[in-house]
Parts: C-alpha cells; structure tokens; sequence
C-alpha cells in the first residue's frame, strides 16, 4: 500500500486547501500518482485552540470532503484523519492520542523552528509516556534551524521521522546528497507531501518516489511506505 502520511487537503481548515473542490483535484492526484491511504493531517495549535474545538472543526472539514466526494462520484484512496502537532510545552499534560491518526496511537509531532532549548526535554516526556506512538514531521526542514550535534541528537531518539517528498524533488545538490544519505541509512522512515494547494506546494508524490527509485533507493522507498501502511 502507497501511503501519504502528511498533507493539508481538508477544505478551508488551515493553510492548506482553499475550498472543497481544490480538495477533490487534490485527491485525484493523489490518485493518478498511486497512492492508496492519505493521512489528513491539518494544523493543530495548542496555544491557540483546544483540542475539542479543533477536533470538532476538524470533523465538520471532513464531513463536507466526504460529501463533495460522494457528490462528484470519484474513485479516491482511503482518507484517514489525523494532525500536525505543534509541539508545546502544554502538550505533555494532555491526552493525546484523539490526535493520533484515527484507529491508532500515532501522533505527528512538528517539532518547533527554533534552536533547541528546553522544549526538548517535554519532546522525550511525550516520547516517554508511552500512550503515543511519535513520528517527527518533516525532520529534514530542522537541519539549518538546530546545530549539527543537535540535529544528530535528535535524529537519534527513538521515533520515527517524515521526510517531505519536494525536498526529494527540490533541494539543492549539497542538501539532496545529505538527505539521500538519511534515506540510504534508514535514518529516515515515512515519506509525505505535505501538500497544500495545487501550485506552490501539490501533490508530487510521484515524482518524489521516481527519484528516489532512479537513484537505487527502491527498497527504502518500498519499506518506507510498508512502514506508513503498518502505524496509519
């Protein structure tokens, strides 16, 4: 099974699709592009809502998907939700898992864009907890953010991590060579789109895989998906 861990097509919800019909031209992408499951993973932000107003909005996002769906008769893959959570320090205190992707204990964090300070220490708390299953989302954005001992130390706790498939596509030659070698070492384990829109940030799955196969990675890609099909 082909999966899509990480993108933003639920309509009007965060920064991600603009209206219901974006949403379905999103999801036949994901289509053409072979994907079987994709995790809706929109935008949750502690310090600015509860997790039962998102839970609730959330739902009323994806009930008008699953209508527009219906309405329009498209054959489209499996739609489970999730969430992209922010990591603060509130989290640590709270029951996470009606964040987890539906059905499981697994829990997307985004880690924060900012040095590393004592926010790491309510990371591994989260970890230590044992009531989630953590996955780190889009690890390879904090390489210029975080230190190199940093970043090494991080990528060392026991979690897995998302890659996003155009940094696969778009970074440059230095940073590619770096995150092939993350994927070359299965240091790095899910592979999402983090799509948004149509233009600037598609789908592009597809393209993403062709690369990775092309540069004889057809194996870690095939054990990446394997891994998102087994905790979603």
């Amino acid at each position: 099974m082909n999966v899509d861990f990480h993108c933003h097509i639920l309509p009007c919800f965060d920064d991600g699709s603009e209206s219901a019909e974006m949403s379905l031209e999103m999801l036949a992408r994901e289509k053409e592009q072979g994907i079987d499951r994709v995790i809706l993973t929109s935008h949750f932000y502690r310090r600015h809502e509860e997790q039962s107003h998102f839970l609730k909005r959330r739902q009323r996002a994806f009930d008008e998907l699953r209508r527009a769906v219906e309405k329009s008769g498209m054959d489209v893959p499996e739609l489970k939700l999730g969430a992209e959570v922010a990591m603060t320090r509130q989290l640590r205190m709270e029951d996470l898992r009606p964040l987890c992707i539906q059905g499981t204990q697994t829990l997307l964090l985004e880690l924060p864009f900012a040095p590393v300070g004592p926010w790491l220490n309510d990371v591994r708390a989260i970890i230590d907890k044992n009531t989630v299953r953590v996955v780190f989302a889009h690890i390879e954005r904090f390489r210029d953010v975080w230190s190199k001992r940093d970043f090494e130390e991080i990528m060392e706790l026991p979690v897995l991590k998302q890659i996003n498939t155009t940094s696969v596509i778009s970074d440059g030659f230095f940073r590619k060579r770096q995150l092939m070698k993350l994927v070359e070492e299965e240091k790095v384990h899910i592979l999402g789109t983090d799509a948004h829109n149509l233009t600037k940030r598609p789908v592009n799955m597809g393209k993403a895989v062709d690369i990775l196969v092309g540069k004889g990675y057809e194996r870690q890609v095939r054990k990446m998906m394997k891994t998102a099909e087994l905790i979603s």
